[in-house]
C-alpha cells in the first residue's frame, strides 16, 4: 500500500511528512510540482484529483485523499504511533507545541519571502533567541524529545525548522546546547540518518523561487 505525496519542488512544510514517512518506513511516492509549471497544479490537478480542499501538500492512498500539511502529519502520526492518544492534557500539550511550532516556522517563511530579506535577518537573529531559549527550556527539564522520551511527529517538524535555520545562519544554534544535542540525535536516527545520507534529500531550494532567500538549489 503505497503513499503518493505530492508538494511544490522544496523542503517548505512537507518536509515533516516526509520525515515521518521515511521513520515509519511507509512505502511512499512523491509528485513535485514546479513553479515554472505551476499550471499543472493549477488548471489541471487541482480540479479533477477529487480532493475535498485542494491544496499542495496533498496525500492519497488508494481512494483515501486529503490536503495540509498538519493534518496529513497527524494522520500518519496516529497510524505510526508518533501522536497517541492520552488524557485530555497530554493531548493538549502535543497540540500547545505544534501550533507553537508553526510559529515559529511562520516567522522563518516571513522573513524569507519579504524584501529587505538582509536588513531583516539581522533584526530577526535578535529576535529568534526568545523561542529557541523556550525550546532550550523545554529540552533541558528532563525531556529527550519533545514529548518526553518518546518521539512525536512534532519532533520532525522541530528537526527540520532548526535545519532550515542552520542553512541560513550555520552559527544560530551555538549558544543552545540542548537543541544542538536534541538536533545530533535525531539526526542519527537510522532511518533519519539514512534519508538524509540518500539522494531523496536535497537541503536546497528551502522556500519557493519567489522567495528573497533559500529559494534556488544552492
Amino acid at each position: 500500500m503505497t503513499y503518493l505525496v505530492a508538494y511544490w519542488n522544496i523542503r517548505g512544510f512537507v518536509e515533516p511528512i516526509h520525515l515521518i514517512l521515511e521513520y515509519l518506513e511507509l512505502p511512499y511516492e512523491t509528485k513535485r510540482y514546479e513553479y515554472d509549471n505551476a499550471d499543472e497544479w493549477r488548471e489541471k490537478d487541482k480540479k479533477n484529483l477529487g480532493l475535498d480542499f485542494p491544496n499542495i501538500p496533498y496525500l492519497i492512498k488508494d481512494d483515501f485523499k486529503m490536503s495540509q500539511s498538519i493534518a496529513i502529519m497527524k494522520y500518519l502520526g496516529r497510524k505510526g504511533g508518533l501522536y497517541p492518544t492520552g488524557s485530555d492534557e497530554e493531548m493538549a500539550i502535543m497540540e500547545q507545541t505544534m501550533e507553537t511550532l508553526m510559529d515559529f516556522r511562520v516567522k522563518f517563511a516571513m522573513l524569507c519571502y519579504r524584501p529587505g530579506f538582509e536588513e531583516n535577518k539581522v533584526e530577526y537573529l535578535k529576535n529568534v533567541t526568545v523561542a529557541l531559549s523556550q525550546f532550550e527550556a523545554w529540552l533541558g527539564a528532563g525531556r529527550k524529545w519533545l514529548n518526553g522520551d518518546n518521539l512525536f511527529v512534532g519532533d520532525f517538524q522541530f528537526w527540520s525548522t532548526l535545519d532550515y535555520h542552520e542553512c541560513m545562519e550555520p552559527t544560530v544554534l551555538e549558544a543552545y546546547p540542548n537543541i544542538k544535542k536534541y538536533k545530533t540525535e535525531f539526526e542519527s536516527i537510522p532511518q533519519i540518518a539514512n534519508y538524509l545520507a540518500s539522494d531523496r534529500f536535497k537541503k536546497f531550494p528551502v522556500n519557493g523561487k519567489p522567495a528573497f532567500w533559500g529559494g534556488n538549489a544552492e
